[in-house]
């Protein structure tokens, strides 16, 4: 028993938690393998570990739970910046049309997304 499971695990949850784990290995080695988008694939492996410790997470917005829960900072188009601990992707799409651009970040593994009118 790793320590993770729990005596009462059933054979269903001991499986959801193996392919999680191989999930989380296989994001890493794509990090290694991928330089040019590591931070992309190791904020992935983040949320893969967070949710094999912790369960799903929870949308600030909508409170749907969240499979991949990574942390997110909105620069809102009137200046306002927001800090949210986890958004669904409905509602980090919502967000990002709301904002300048919205920034994921675990530790150095940093993703930013401009707003579109800044892609033009």
């Amino acid at each position: 028993m790793t320590q993770d499971e729990k005596p009462h695990d059933s054979p269903e949850k001991k499986q959801e938690r193996s392919s999680a784990l191989q999930e989380y290995f296989g994001l890493l080695d794509s990090a290694t393998s991928d330089p040019e988008n590591r931070d992309i694939w190791l904020l992935r492996a983040w949320g893969v570990m967070h949710y094999i410790r912790g369960g799903a997470g929870e949308c600030e917005h909508c409170r749907q739970p969240v499979r991949l829960a990574i942390p997110v900072t909105a620069e809102r188009l009137s200046g306002e910046i927001l800090e949210y601990s986890c958004l669904c992707p409905t509602c980090t799409f919502l967000e990002l049309r709301q904002s300048h651009r919205i920034i994921m970040q675990v530790g150095d593994a940093r993703v930013e997304y401009p707003h579109e009118d800044s892609l033009s």
